[in-house]
């Protein structure tokens, strides 16, 4: 008799422009986007591996965040967002409203005790029913790579989550 290990995991591949509230209101779990892409498929697979119970594997730590920042959907909608962990690649998120079909994705926050705004573009890579979500910075530039990168050193040892292997 085979016993039943967990839910099934539920993974769509959708274009840029599919309603994400319909999507993920199906049970959907992951969203890889097309046309694919040697980096897409790569955070897919890690978002896969995470939400199957095993360590995601990452190239960079994070430091746990609680810093206000906010999402910018197709140049026009605004959405008040928390950064909950950050990483020079990428962040986890919580929003309180649903996300709605996303064509492109902007990121805005400034650091605690930072000056400068930081403003990226982002690609959805993972998202979960209680309004978390994860998000590739693509194309950010060097300075705020730098400056994301000295504000997590300063922070100490206690709030970094290390790099799974």
């Amino acid at each position: 008799m085979l016993k039943r290990v967990g839910k099934p995991l539920t993974i769509a591949l959708a274009k840029t422009d599919v309603a994400l509230d319909a999507v993920f209101g199906a049970g959907t779990h992951l969203v890889i986007y097309k046309p694919l892409t040697h980096d897409r498929l790569r955070n897919g697979l890690r978002a896969i591996r995470a939400l199957m119970g095993r360590r995601q594997q990452r190239g960079s730590r994070r430091v746990k965040a609680d810093i206000v920042a906010t999402i910018t959907v197709d140049e026009t909608e605004n959405i008040p967002a928390k950064i909950l962990d950050i990483s020079g690649g990428g962040a986890a998120l919580s929003i309180q409203r649903s996300l709605p079909a996303v064509k492109s994705l902007k990121l805005s926050f400034v650091l605690p005790g930072g000056k400068s705004p930081i403003t990226t573009a982002a690609e959805l890579v993972w998202k979960d029913v209680q309004g978390r979500l994860g998000i590739q910075f693509v194309n950010i530039s060097p300075t705020s790579t730098l400056m994301i990168s000295k504000w997590m050193k300063a922070h100490p040892a206690a709030n970094r989550i290390a790099p799974s292997s």
